[in-house]
C-alpha cells in the first residue's frame, strides 16, 4: 500500500525527459549545466533512474513498473549529455535540493552517480554535501558504482556511511523468475576504504 503519495524525490543526474511514464510527476526542475527551463534529458540516465522510481505504467503483471509510482518528481540536472558532471554543478545541484526540499516536500534525493574516492568520505567535498543533506533529514540513496567487483571498489557518494549505497543487479532475463537473479560483475562492492 505504500506508492510514495505525498513525498517527492530530486532526481540528481543528467535530467529527466518528457517520457509518458514519468512527465506528470515532475512538479520541478533546476539545470546547472545549461540553464534550461524545461525538464529534458540527452542523456537518458536520469530518465531511466526515475522510470525505476516513478513509472506510473502497469506491467505485464497488472503492477506498476515504478517503484512509488505516486511519488512527485524533483529533477536536477548536473551532469551533461555525455553523462559526465563536476563537483561544482553536482554540490550546487544538492544546495539547490536542501534551499527547496520543503517547498516541494523531497524527502529523498537519489544520486545515482559516482566519483573516484581520493580521501577519507568525511574530508571529500561531494561527501560534505551528502551529509549536510542527510543531517537536514533527506533519506539519500546514491550508486555504488560500476568498478567492481572487487572489494573497495565504492565510490564517491555511495561511500558516505549515512546514505543508502545501492549496487546491480540482473533478472539474468527472466523477469519473472528469481531464483536466477545475481549480482552483476561490474557492481561495486564494500568494505568502503574507509572500512564501512
Amino acid at each position: 500500500g505504500v506508492t510514495g503519495e505525498g513525498v517527492a524525490v530530486a532526481v540528481v543526474d543528467t535530467g529527466i525527459g518528457r517520457h509518458p511514464a514519468v512527465k506528470h510527476q515532475i512538479v520541478a526542475w533546476a539545470d546547472f549545466v545549461s540553464g534550461n527551463h524545461k525538464a529534458f534529458d540527452p542523456n537518458g540516465h536520469g530518465t531511466h533512474v526515475a522510470g525505476i522510481i516513478a513509472n506510473m505504467e502497469d506491467g505485464t503483471d497488472g503492477e506498476p513498473n515504478g517503484m512509488a509510482p505516486d511519488v512527485d518528481l524533483v529533477g536536477v540536472r548536473v551532469l551533461n549529455e555525455e553523462g559526465y558532471g563536476t563537483y561544482e554543478t553536482v554540490i550546487q545541484g544538492i544546495q539547490w535540493v536542501l534551499d527547496h526540499h520543503q517547498q516541494y516536500s523531497i524527502r529523498v534525493m537519489n544520486l545515482s552517480l559516482v566519483a573516484t574516492v581520493h580521501s577519507p568520505y568525511w574530508a571529500d567535498p561531494l561527501n560534505r554535501a551528502v551529509m549536510r543533506a542527510w543531517a537536514a533529514g533527506l533519506v539519500v540513496v546514491a550508486a555504488a558504482g560500476n568498478g567492481g567487483p572487487d572489494p573497495m571498489t565504492i565510490g564517491v557518494p555511495g561511500n558516505v556511511p549515512y546514505v543508502i549505497t545501492v549496487g546491480a543487479f540482473t533478472d539474468n532475463y527472466t523477469v519473472y523468475d528469481w531464483s536466477d537473479d545475481y549480482i552483476t560483475p561490474f557492481s561495486a562492492a564494500g568494505p568502503t576504504l574507509d572500512g564501512f
